[in-house]
């Protein structure tokens, strides 16, 4: 059974995952629309670099949770700041680079988590048992 402390940095690592995935959702979302001669540049090197935080998360937590942890926020601020407020206003626009980066982000999310191997596959060994248990 693991010791208090490496549970603990291990949540912590987690926590600080989920957070990446807000401050990357927020700092995203507000720069998605640059363009370069009308081709969406900016949502297109966003996706890039989501599918490069997602995957590494991933790699460095050696579990699909690692990926998950920062794509599942960074999911659910992209749908708030793209939902229309009673005013009128919205951050994601329904334009080109604005469908782009929520689906590029998407995507890069999907593939990130399908392509992480976890250290222990516990669904083809079964889950881990306490020391001393037969």
């Amino acid at each position: 059974m693991p010791t208090p402390e490496p549970a603990f940095v291990t949540g912590l690592a987690y926590g600080v995952l989920a957070v990446l995935g807000v401050v990357l959702g927020v700092v995203e979302s507000f720069q998605f629309s640059w363009e370069v001669a009308g081709v969406p540049v900016a949502a297109i090197v966003l996706s890039l670099v989501n599918l490069a935080v997602f995957r590494a998360a991933g790699w460095a937590m050696a579990s699909r949770l690692g990926a998950v942890m920062p794509a599942v926020p960074w999911l659910i601020v992209l749908v708030v700041l793209s939902a229309r407020r009673p005013e009128g206003d919205l951050v994601v626009t329904g334009t080109a680079a604005g469908y782009v980066y929520m689906f590029g982000g998407a995507v890069a999310a999907l593939i990130a988590i399908v392509r992480t191997r976890s250290a222990r596959p516990w669904m083809l060994t079964g889950a881990p048992r306490p020391p001393g248990a037969r």
